[in-house]
């Protein structure tokens, strides 16, 4: 009965000490990074290459120049083709220093995705940090998958060819 009550207590104890410890989120894996003064904005797509027409979640990363997540920065996100504007948003104040913004793209072809922070802590300026994004086709990876698909065929053939000469030989030798 006394080992019961020391584990509940020490489970409580763990529990109190685990939920009031403050905890910085990672940064983001793949990510593109960019600092302009005091701030380090990173950015990555989920999925990591966007094929056009499919949803993609554009997440984006503020912290500053030490590596801690700023909470409540004011944001405005711009994404661009061809050098017009596609879509604007209205002001977002990202809480906790993260944010994923989702977009479908109706191309495939290079955008341009525009960060504009509201630097009002420092310099009472809007920092505009720029990303790029490829998105693929539907049928891009084409080129990839049959080659690399071409390429192990033939592999595989020049392999079973080569055994079936050696194993002749062998057998040659044998009589």
């Amino acid at each position: 009965m006394k080992l019961a009550t020391l584990i509940i207590v020490v489970l409580a104890v763990a529990l109190l000490v685990s939920s009031s410890t403050q905890a910085f989120a990672d940064p983001l894996q793949n990510a593109y990074r960019q600092r302009i003064g005091n701030y380090d904005v990173e950015m990555t797509t989920e999925p990591a290459s966007p094929v056009a027409g499919s949803p993609a979640n554009v997440l984006i990363r503020i912290a500053g120049v030490n590596g801690d997540d700023l909470v409540d920065v004011p944001i405005t996100i711009r994404l661009a083709k061809d050098g017009a504007e596609l879509q604007r948003t209205n002001p977002i104040i990202v809480p906790y220093g993260h944010y994923t913004y989702e977009y479908t793209f109706e191309e495939a072809r290079r955008y341009v995705l525009y960060v504009d922070l509201n630097d009002y802590s420092y310099s009472g300026e809007t920092l505009t940090f720029t990303f790029f994004v490829n998105v693929a086709g539907p049928f891009d990876y084409l080129y990839i998958v049959a080659p690399s698909a071409a390429a192990v065929g033939i592999g595989i053939a020049v392999t079973l060819v080569f055994m079936k000469k050696k194993k002749k030989r062998q057998v040659k030798n044998m009589k």
